[in-house]
């Protein structure tokens, strides 16, 4: 190994390290916010005194905390008080134009030099807010953010006391509903637990107030010369339908989606069950039909993603070795020291000047003329075969060569027509559309279902995730569990797979052989179509003579590698080529338009 390697592994160890001690450290710092304590006092001014508690749970070292609070004009926060237990404070006030940030920096000693590490700490916010209590000509309304969306962590609870001066006339609603755990009236307070509130998410209070609890002219509230009370009864009435809908959608689609799972079990018994037959043979002795072994593969080939009547590799591979034992290709070794390849021998292919092509069909012809691009004096070196397709440009002639090779055979052989005395494919058909539906559905609905906190949702979260990898699978399900085979097409099949079944049982082909070495180059001819060529050839070379197997130009070309050699330069070329805001009515806001609210995080 060179130089170049040992620094490149250095670096990259070196790398390593440092990414797993910042993951390491990044996973050792963290902190939670299990509760949150509010207490909001409306003055009879319009001030809104807030009392924050907000409970830390810190892992790691930090070096305080923030709390960020929006304001619009004319709203004031003043009379700021920070304080925490147990530990040192220091705070300052920062203008973010629209935002003010409080920021408190928390300290393990008196002379406030060492931040805090690991530390539960409830830091306490006192301060007044002025101008955000909404006086209408009819009533005072309160509508506060307990939760802003822009907390970094979820807030575990919140415990939040809404004083006034009576209960009496007051009408109040928790927004989004959901996130209350429980409300309740004790004389002039009212008492409000939380569920979970994920960040991202908010949570409002939102009251109407009758005017006697204020002073005539609330100085320190919002004044606005209108009427509120109908707007904001319209506005919560609106929102709640909102849910509503939003909820009972959420399920509809959920039970439309479970539904839509059984379509795929309703198209295998009407379009993929297969006719009762006749045929009850266990297995083939002899080749099942005179069909060319390209046909064959097209139709009865192995493979898990397998279309019937269109064929693959193994196809092309048998068409080569069938031209091989018909003798337009005749078998010429050559000891690798005068070539330079291989182990033992190199593998060519000699055209057989005396056998007439005009006489091949154009599948087979397609095959032939792309063989004879590497003929030199009349031999084809597979080697060069091999090395020419490991280059992208050679590649796509091959790709061509063999997309035409598929063409020829579907036009010619198999197209729709007559594909049809085989198969069916309207299951796979229908399956493949409910699949790409199905798909496009799920993921639709995840996308929607999963930012909204609405509880319904993660019915259809779940429901979404079922269907998308049911939709998957019925993309990639193979064709003849959905399709249909006809009854011609499964005796067909069936003959061929219980042949297969023979070739690959050597208790079988040892108990009945071949009756001559012709045969058994037919049997390695279509067990390549069939993908089960090494066990033929094994069978070969224990049951033929050793002198016989040496005339066959099938066994030749499969011993001396070059079978694999093409196969190998066949697969290479494919896969080389293939590679809320305020609303508009004269000041009412909509739901989630509260004052306060903010976030916070910590440093």
């Amino acid at each position: 190994m060179d130089k170049k390697f040992y620094i490149t592994l250095i670096i990259f160890f070196s790398l390593s390290v440092i990414a797993g001690a910042e993951a390491s450290f990044a996973a050792d710092r963290s902190y939670t916010i299990p509760i949150l304590n509010e207490d909001l006092f409306v003055q009879n001014d319009g001030t809104l005194h807030v009392v924050e508690i907000i409970h830390y749970s810190f892992k790691g070292t930090y070096n305080g905390i923030y709390r960020d609070i929006p304001l619009t004009s004319p709203q004031q926060l003043i009379n700021i008080k920070v304080s925490a237990e147990n530990v040192y404070t220091n705070y300052k006030l920062i203008d973010q134009g629209t935002t003010k940030r409080i920021q408190v920096y928390l300290y393990s000693d008196p002379s406030k030099t060492i931040p805090i590490t690991n530390k539960d700490v409830n830091v306490r916010i006192e301060y007044d807010f002025l101008h955000g209590i909404k006086s209408y000509n009819d009533i005072v309304e309160l509508q506060y953010k307990l939760v802003g969306k822009n907390w970094d962590v979820n807030i575990g609870q919140v415990i939040a006391n809404i004083h006034l001066n009576s209960n009496t006339g007051v009408q109040y609603w928790l927004n989004p509903p959901y996130f209350t755990a429980n409300s309740s009236w004790d004389k002039n307070i009212l008492y409000i637990t939380s569920t979970n509130v994920p960040s991202g998410s908010f949570f409002e209070v939102r009251m109407v107030i009758p005017k006697d609890q204020f002073i005539a002219n609330p100085v320190n509230a919002k004044i606005i010369n209108q009427n509120g009370l109908d707007e904001i009864l319209k506005i919560q009435h609106d929102y709640q339908n909102s849910l509503n809908f939003k909820t009972a959608m959420y399920k509809i689609l959920s039970v439309l989606m479970l539904l839509a799972l059984l379509l795929p079990f309703f198209i295998y018994i009407r379009f993929g069950r297969e006719p009762k037959i006749d045929y009850s043979a266990e297995y083939e002795r002899d080749i099942p039909t005179d069909d060319p072994p390209a046909i064959v593969n097209a139709i009865c080939g192995s493979g898990f993603s397998k279309k019937v009547g269109v064929p693959d590799l193994d196809g092309f591979k048998a068409t080569i070795m069938d031209l091989i034992n018909r003798k337009y290709f005749l078998i010429h070794t050559i000891n690798s020291d005068n070539e330079g390849y291989g182990v033992d021998k190199s593998m060519f292919l000699k055209i057989n000047t005396e056998k007439d092509s005009a006489t091949l069909k154009r599948f087979e012809l397609s095959v032939m003329n792309f063989l004879k691009q590497y003929e030199n004096n009349g031999i084809i070196s597979l080697d060069a075969i091999s090395d020419n397709l490991s280059d992208r440009d050679t590649t796509k002639s091959f790709k061509e060569t063999y997309t035409s090779w598929v063409n020829n055979i579907k036009n010619q052989f198999l197209n729709n027509n007559e594909l049809k005395k085989f198969f069916n494919k309207k299951g796979d058909k229908y399956i493949k559309i409910f699949g790409g539906f199905g798909l496009a559905v799920a993921i639709m609905v995840f996308f929607i279902a999963i930012s909204d906190p609405l509880p319904a949702a993660v019915y259809a979260i779940i429901m979404s995730i079922i269907l998308g990898l049911t939709a998957v699978i019925s993309l990639i399900l193979p064709e003849k569990i959905a399709g249909q085979w006809t009854s011609y097409g499964e005796e067909y099949d069936a003959k061929w797979h219980n042949f297969k079944k023979y070739i690959q049982d050597f208790s079988l082909i040892k108990e009945y052989p071949p009756e001559s070495i012709v045969i058994w180059n037919k049997y390695l001819v279509y067990a390549t179509a069939l993908g089960a060529a090494a066990a033929v050839r094994k069978a070969m070379e224990l049951s033929v003579p050793k002198e016989e197997l040496q005339g066959s130009d099938i066994y030749l070309f499969h011993y001396y590698g070059g079978y694999y050699l093409l196969s190998t330069a066949f697969d290479t070329g494919i896969s080389t080529a293939s590679t809320g805001s305020g609303g508009d009515f004269g000041g009412v806001g909509d739901v989630g338009g509260g004052f306060g609210g903010g976030g916070g995080g910590a440093f």
